[in-house]
């Protein structure tokens, strides 16, 4: 009978205790319910709804469960049955050089010669007396002539106005001047160019106004302002909440410098910054071992430096040029299909390789040694094999295949790269969107069987290599309408669809599922950061970054994924974006 009310009793304090502890514990700060959860874990598990506490999501369930977990005080957001992804991560945007770029000269696309000629006409409208007009970047490979405006041509548009158009990339840079403009440079046939500098002459013997690694030539007539700080600052500030819109709460700056991460930092400590940032450092170096020791022990942080909002990313080598310039470094020549977009008449030219390969291994097994995260520009097949190597050669002093080591590119991957990236642990960061605005001019200049695996995203993921999605946004503040586009749906559906802006299809077999490029900017995109532990996915105790779309991402029809947008985007639980006819809030 004691033993029995002793029972009684103890079960009572148990009872009473639990009851206490529940009634104690802190409610959600916010929580979606009636929605279409993609957690994006293991097993891409989907939920209706889901709870955020602090900063991270607290629990992920039903809507009745979720409902529990509410307070007084909690934001419950009805999604009306809308998708809700991880927050998405771009893991390659020059956001602080857009930003820069804008404030200077808005970005406009411009599609042909007509079109380059109108938009000098303005501008010397606009901009009258003899400043020297400058074009704004238009790759030939998205000019409807596919080629480069003449000086004739500038001339027609401005006779009497100094104009260059400017076609730059990595070592290679093509200018076309207009007749005011090789006259106010005092340029003529006697004219001797620099170092490896080429200055083309006509028929009659005089420039035609094409200029080849000369820019020293005229460099002091295009000198630009400086941007004051605080426009600057405001332009990036916009530029960041453009990405919000877009579901994008995480990015990689992919090509930085310490006043780069200064920047971030400036709009960080003023509660400006949206969105989080993980800043890739440049590496400064002439290529020897003592030359890239140097340049690292100056660097006032080290990798992984910082906070989940900011932090110090790998550093960058960029070992060869860009396809779309005839600079990738290939493993076989161009061809004289490609002479005449490039502007090569060289039929064993295979491109430019920046670094010898002494070079190219002393960088990255310095950096290995001295515990950075490392990356490579890199787009042809032969400058992805003169980076393996240097990988396997650092991996021989010391175990290299956990660093995660980035090929940033690669364009152009064979089974045999892709296995051997794999057993070194290398991971792809590559575009998709470069596919779609450029296939038609790559496959016209390369060969349509060049194209088949030109960003083979299954290549890659067939051999086990992570592959992460992403933009190279570098120009424009338009989501569709910038140099590279940065808007990560557009990204995805051309992954899924592998379909050219033209609707050519080139390399059916890399079309990839719906599951599988939504993994690729998120959770794939956290593991080349090493944050995959604390985001790109939605389970509880990870960040709570999410986005809630404007579109069933899995069960839309396949042309509306690139039309997809955020109705409201979290980062940490904190509202950053919410679209004003799309509110869904109860």
């Amino acid at each position: 009978m004691r033993s029995a009310l002793l029972l009684i009793i103890a079960t009572a304090i148990v009872l009473t205790a639990t009851a206490t502890s529940r009634s104690d514990e802190k409610p959600a700060d916010l929580i979606v319910v009636n929605a279409k959860v993609l957690a994006v874990d293991a097993r891409f598990s989907q939920a209706a709804a889901l709870a955020v506490r602090d900063g991270k999501f607290l629990a992920v369930g039903t809507s009745a469960e979720i409902r529990k977990l509410a307070g007084e005080k909690t934001r419950v957001i009805d999604a009306k049955g809308r998708t809700v992804v991880p927050g998405l991560i771009e893991t390659h945007v020059h956001a602080a050089g857009a930003a820069r770029g804008e404030v200077l000269q808005p970005f406009v696309q411009l599609g042909s010669i007509a079109e380059i000629q109108d938009w000098v006409r303005k501008q010397a409208k606009k901009q009258p007396g003899e400043a020297w007009i400058q074009t704004p970047r238009a790759d030939v490979t998205r000019i409807r002539e596919r080629r480069m405006p003449t000086k004739t041509e500038l001339d027609e548009a401005a006779p009497d106005r100094p104009v260059v158009f400017n076609w730059q990339y990595a070592n290679r840079q093509v200018q076309v001047l207009s007749s005011a403009a090789l006259k106010a440079a005092g340029i003529t046939a006697d004219t001797k160019a620099p170092g490896r500098g080429k200055i083309h002459l006509g028929d009659d013997g005089r420039p035609n106004g094409v200029l080849e690694n000369a820019g020293p030539l005229v460099a002091k007539f295009l000198t630009r302002p400086d941007v004051p700080e605080e426009k600057y600052l405001e332009s990036l500030e916009r530029l960041l909440r453009r990405y919000n819109e877009l579901g994008i709460t995480s990015i990689f700056e992919r090509n930085s410098n310490v006043a780069g991460y200064r920047t971030y930092e400036k709009l960080k400590a003023q509660d400006r910054l949206p969105i989080r940032v993980t800043v890739t450092i440049g590496l400064g170096s002439d290529g020897s071992v003592e030359g890239t020791e140097r340049f690292i022990r100056s660097l006032p942080f080290k990798f992984g430096d910082g906070d989940e909002r900011l932090k110090v990313g790998p550093l960058k080598i960029g070992v060869d040029g860009g396809v779309l310039y005839g600079t990738a470094y290939l493993r076989e020549p161009y061809g004289q299909s490609a002479f005449s977009l490039y502007g090569i008449d060289d039929p064993e030219y295979r491109g430019d390789l920046r670094w010898s390969a002494e070079k190219i291994a002393n960088m990255i097994r310095t950096g290995h040694r001295l515990g950075w995260q490392m990356c490579s520009h890199v787009t042809g097949d032969a400058g992805v094999d003169a980076v393996l190597d240097a990988v396997e050669s650092a991996h021989e002093d010391s175990p290299i295949d956990g660093r995660r080591y980035t090929l940033i590119h690669a364009y152009f991957p064979n089974e045999e790269t892709a296995r051997r990236a794999a057993r070194l642990g290398v991971c792809v960061d590559t575009q998709p969107a470069w596919y779609y605005k450029d296939g038609d001019a790559l496959a016209a200049a390369l060969g349509a069987a060049r194209l088949e695996k030109f960003i083979g995203l299954n290549v890659w993921r067939s051999a086990g290599v992570k592959v992460a999605l992403n933009s190279d946004h570098m120009q424009g503040f338009g989501p569709d309408s910038s140099l590279n586009p940065f808007n990560p749906f557009l990204t995805m559906y051309v992954a899924i669809s592998r379909r050219m802006e033209s609707g050519r299809v080139i390399g059916h077999d890399q079309r990839v599922s719906r599951e599988e490029a939504l993994r690729m900017t998120t959770i794939d995109a956290a593991w080349l950061s090493f944050d995959e532990p604390n985001r790109g996915s939605i389970e509880p105790g990870k960040l709570a970054d999410f986005a809630i779309l404007s579109d069933d991402f899995l069960n839309c029809p396949e042309e509306r994924i690139k039309e997809i947008r955020s109705v409201l985007t979290a980062v940490g639980g904190k509202v950053v974006y919410e679209a004003k006819n799309g509110r869904a809030e109860k």
